[in-house]
């Protein structure tokens, strides 16, 4: 608490040297916007606010302090929607009445922290009245930290990550008492460790993880009405759009990746050098002012000389980034700041003489000197304490000096060397700097004892030897010293993953060495078993000989070992995802022992079936479920969170095939084998099995594709496909990581093909069909729909008639009312749609009209030539029994000739018939 109370005092120091700067600066220059650029911005009265409204990014430090005599309806109508970036640092003090930053900065997305207020890039302090921080669209803080300290009543400072905001960085936050004033539930997630947000209706933003913003390639995040609409652009900016690449004529702003035009360039009082729009000129350039006009030019050490250099924190180490030549002194005093090597690396490479001394002490973190890779001089004009040009103490961690280059080169003109309190340093590294001063350091100025009394330095020289036996047993042979009463011990430790540099016992910090006390064995050859450990993991071991006699502790070189790697653990799957009804993506990601040594994976991938029985055994008609056919977004998509033994999974710039369904949740990872006492069973693998053109069962060797995923196709719409996947390396595979996942649904499926439909005029309607040839899932039922008429023009008749049968049955015969005309369609009933009908068909009625040509056409056309040829037949018989045949008709005298003869030949000839399929009716 101290500790947090003097920093709180510093930065407050800090911040009012800063800002009583700026009040002296802007008499001389009030920074203007032109086409939406703006210069470091400082808002000390409210008049001022007006300066941002038409600000999009700002080029510099965005500072706002203090507005004391502002109240809460002063800020209700003032909004900067505009502003996307600052380039600097953003300091928000003593703003009176201001309740939330939302609704000035509501798009605000990146800071980039290219300067920084000790160490931080974001500061909100002393803010009486702010109720919350409420910056919905911040996605990025590049470099610095997050203060949020002295608002009392500020809530939802806890539910933001701030490490997926500004990671690798401190964060100094004030949480007031929840109970007592925020008691304001997040409604993000069900999932308490993601339930993140700003207020009760704002969600934090993601760019990295399964939570991170499907976005086009332009962006780095973006909408989620609109892929294209981008919060932050990827490569370039011009003109307000995202672009891959600067157009020609345009000039990349240093300070951003915006894309100015020589014009904007120079009205931001930054000139062009190449293709890029630069405040300052860099190394082995020179800045000229030609009437006005300032531009850089090549030249030869005219490198930047700097006054005395004070490294305390971030924002005075990037003070020293062009510094060669120091005229004072180099002090360096750090105390905690993450990732602080890799800064002093990039800001101090360029030193090459200081003119006074070198002090460092104090800075923990710091193990080594190389940072100081130039360094050639040391001149010793003024010395500290009068007598020393290089001072190092209280370096805990200190375990070497400079690097081989620079102490073989290095020339002291002036003064001695001063070393103590360093208990890692070991004077065999001291040693190799004394030469180089012109004053022999004295004992009290490397006193005995004090360096490297923890480090071990001196060595034995045991013959260490390991022997590997299998993936979790080595055994270890040494050869102790003839000399009774000494103890040995063997110290081993597991190897953290991306640790490279030498390791010691007492400064690994990620994890505790494990000793084995070793009993007196005099003179004779010792072994040690190693047991329990972990297969396809490197061990750093060593011997550790202490002598009670004289109380001096040595310790071996350090020795690594793998073991051997055997049968790896199971990949885990981050996302099984429906990309499109016939399209499945898998992203996996490896344990981190055995990622090195996969050689290749097994994917089976295998068809739900589901058995007719199953689906006919309920009463689709009779039970409909409506939930059924809702959108349930963990059928189409399991996104899981790996372990923390795993790899953490492919980042936001890698190229995503698969985009993770709208609305699915993300889960924690679970164990369920293990909360299940094992997922040992493995079956036979799949044969490659396929169904008019679809996949059933699908057995794949994959050899390490890129970012660990794959994409199967060909899959049947709306259906589940169990995934099983195992990683193998040369001893075996693992076994399977496995996940089911349903396929999104075909629009153009589950429609039927009605093949015969006819009506009679007593209101029996036959129809018959086919089934659908692609179907979303298993058919459960269809339903008849049927409109006569009559319906057609009565109000009271607006619903169809409707008949259901199970997805079995395709013809059907019912029985509605009497009409002329009928409408009917057939609606099917699947797994993935609830009701998908076919175009109307029209059905007339075959009338009694009909029916009477029908049986006239029979009659004349069967049966009357059937009774002429027995009349005839009759007749010639008779003829035949009388041999008096009249030659003429004895009644013709009798007959009028006008007459028609009373039978006519035509009589005879029989009636076309007319098919019922050549009629046609309207």
């Amino acid at each position: 608490m101290a500790k947090d109370t003097s920093l709180m005092w510093i930065i407050i120091y800090s911040t009012m040297l800063s800002f009583s700067h700026e009040v002296k600066s802007t008499r001389t220059f009030e920074p203007a916007e032109y086409n939406g650029f703006c210069i470091d911005m400082f808002i000390h009265r409210k008049s001022l606010l007006s300066k941002l409204e038409n600000c999009t990014i700002v080029i510099g430090d965005l500072k706002i302090s203090p507005l004391d005599r502002t109240k809460p309806e002063d800020f209700k109508n003032i909004t900067f929607p505009k502003l996307k970036e600052v380039t600097g640092f953003m300091v928000v003090y003593r703003v009176f009445g201001l309740e939330t930053l939302g609704n000035l900065f509501p798009n605000l997305a990146r800071i980039r922290g290219n300067t920084l207020l000790y160490n931080y890039a974001l500061v909100i302090y002393d803010m009486a009245g702010l109720r919350e921080v409420g910056l919905p669209n911040l996605l990025k803080i590049d470099r610095g930290g997050v203060i949020i300290w002295g608002n009392p009543l500020t809530c939802f400072v806890d539910t933001i990550d701030w490490d997926a905001i500004a990671p690798s960085s401190r964060h100094v936050l004030r949480i007031p008492d929840r109970e007592a004033r925020c008691n304001f539930p997040c409604t993000c997630s069900d999932i308490p460790s993601r339930n993140r947000c700003w207020n009760n209706r704002k969600c934090q933003r993601f760019l990295e993880g399964a939570e991170r913003e499907n976005c086009s390639s332009e962006c780095v995040g973006c909408r989620n009405t609109n892929h294209s609409s981008c919060s932050l652009c990827r490569n370039y900016t011009f003109r307000g759009e995202c672009v891959p690449r600067c157009p020609g004529g345009t000039y990349i702003l240093s300070a951003s990746n915006y894309c100015l035009t020589k014009d904007e360039c120079l009205h931001l009082k930054h000139w062009t050098l190449n293709d890029k729009c630069v405040s300052e000129c860099p190394n082995n350039y020179k800045e000229v002012n030609k009437n006005g006009t300032v531009s850089c030019i090549p030249c030869k050490d005219c490198q930047m000389t700097c006054k005395n250099l004070n490294l305390q924190d971030l924002s005075t180490i990037q003070l020293a980034e062009r510094c060669v030549y120091v005229e004072g002194y180099l002090k360096i005093h750090i105390w905690s700041i993450p990732q602080v090597v890799n800064e002093l690396n990039y800001y101090l490479k360029n030193i090459e003489e200081v003119s006074k001394y070198i002090l460092i002490y104090g800075s923990i973190q710091l193990s080594s000197l190389h940072f100081l890779s130039s360094l050639k001089r040391i001149k010793g004009e003024v010395l500290y304490n009068g007598s020393y040009s290089l001072v190092m103490y209280d370096m805990q961690n200190l375990q070497t000096m400079f690097l081989p280059n620079v102490t073989q080169n290095l020339q002291v003109d002036k003064g001695s060397l001063r070393v103590y309190r360093n208990r890692m340093l070991c004077m065999s590294e001291i040693d190799k700097v004394k030469e180089a001063f012109p004053v022999a350091p004295r004992e009290i100025d490397v006193p005995p004892g004090l360096n490297g009394y923890s480090a071990a330095c001196d060595e034995v020289y045991p013959n260490l030897k390991i022997e590997v036996k299998n993936e979790t047993y080595a055994i270890a042979t040494f050869y102790p010293l003839p000399k009774d009463n000494v103890h040995y011990a063997l110290l081993y430790v597991k190897i953290p993953h991306g640790i490279h540099s030498s390791m010691v016992p007492e400064s690994c910090s990620d994890s505790e060495w494990s000793a084995v006390n070793i009993p007196n064995t005099a003179g004779s050859t010792v072994k040690v078993e190693l047991s329990a450990l972990r297969p396809a993991t490197t061990y750093a071991v060593c011997i550790e000989k202490y002598d009670p006699t004289t109380r001096h502790l040595a310790r071996s070189n350090i020795t690594n070992f793998t073991t051997a790697v055997g049968k790896p653990e199971p990949p885990f799957i981050l996302e099984l995802v429906a990309k499109s009804y016939n399209i499945i993506v898998i992203r996996w990601v490896n344990h981190l022992d055995y990622r090195p040594y996969i050689t290749k994976y097994e994917l089976d991938v295998v068809l739900v079936d589901i058995k007719d029985h199953d689906i006919t055994v309920r009463d689709h008609c009779m039970w409909m479920d409506d939930d059924l056919f809702e959108i349930d977004y963990s059928r189409h998509a399991k996104v899981m969170r790996p372990p923390n033994n795993y790899e953490k999974g492919c980042e936001s710039t890698c190229g995503v095939l698969s985009s993770v369904t709208q609305g699915a949740m993300v889960e924690e990872y679970f164990d369920v084998c293990s909360a299940i006492n094992g997922c040992d069973h493995e079956t036979e693998r799949p044969k490659n099995s396929s169904s008019r053109g679809v996949i059933r069962s699908l057995a794949l060797d994959l050899a390490s594709p890129r970012n660990n995923s794959y994409q199967v196709g060909g899959l049947l719409p709306f259906r589940d496909y169990r995934f099983h996947i195992r990683a193998c390396t040369k001893d075996g595979c693992s076994t399977s990581a496995r996940g089911v996942v349903r396929t999104l649904r075909l629009q153009s499926a589950d429609r039927v093909s009605i093949t015969f439909a006819s009506a009679n005029r007593s209101g029996f309607i036959d129809v018959k069909w086919d089934p659908p040839t692609r179907t979303n899932g298993p058919l459960l039922s269809y339903t008849l729909e049927i409109y006569s008429n009559q319906q057609i023009y009565d109000i009271n008749h607006l619903l169809p008639q409707t008949w259901c049968v199970l997805g079995n049955v395709t013809s059907l015969k019912v029985k509605s009312s009497v009409a002329e005309k009928y409408l009917l369609r057939i609606c099917s009933t699947t797994l993935g749609n609830a009701y998908n009908c076919n175009d109307w068909k029209k059905v007339s009625t075959l009338t009694q009209y009909e029916l009477a040509w029908w049986w006239s056409g029979l009659l004349f056309g069967v049966f009357l030539p059937m009774f002429s040829c027995i009349i005839a037949w009759r007749l010639t018989e008779k003829l035949r029994e009388t041999e008096n045949i009249p030659l003429v008709d004895i009644t013709s005298t009798q007959r009028q000739e006008t007459e028609p003869p009373a039978t006519m030949f035509s009589d005879f000839m029989p009636s076309n018939y007319i098919s019922l399929s050549d009629l046609h009716f309207e």
